[in-house]
């Protein structure tokens, strides 16, 4: 039985990015819960998540943005509303708006959640096929 063949590099390059990103931001969930709990020693690994969630988004959404013909509009649309939606919520912590701060959170999450699915899902155009105009 032949092994299956590799998916082209560039979704390689966008599954690996938004896997990555989506990690940061379940992580961040985690600090969250476990400080939000009761142990508020977790609260730092939560401030600092932040801003390597918003690096690793915007780096992210810079990948999306240069493999754009490869990831499709709906993907790039979703890649670069991650990346502002984690800017806004940096700055909601930073104003300590913790009520919207949680409630952007999880919808941040499905944010991700969403990316995720429809990179995994997504294929290359088929190279044969006529551009659209």
């Amino acid at each position: 039985m032949p092994m299956p063949r590799l998916p082209h590099p560039h979704l390689i390059a966008l599954r690996s990015g938004v896997t990555v990103a989506l990690s940061c931001l379940l992580g961040q969930a985690g600090w969250a819960s476990a400080f939000l709990g009761g142990q508020a020693q977790f609260r730092p690994y939560h401030v600092w998540g932040a801003w390597v969630t918003l690096a690793v988004c915007v780096a992210n959404a810079l990948v999306y943005v240069a493999l754009r013909r490869s990831a499709g509009p709906v993907n790039l649309t979703l890649a670069v509303a991650l990346a502002a939606a984690v800017g806004i919520q940096v700055a909601l912590g930073e104003t300590h708006q913790v009520s919207l701060h949680i409630f952007v959170g999880v919808l941040i999450v499905m944010l991700g959640t969403a990316l995720t699915s429809w990179t995994y899902r997504h294929t290359l155009p088929d190279a044969d096929a006529p551009a659209r105009a």
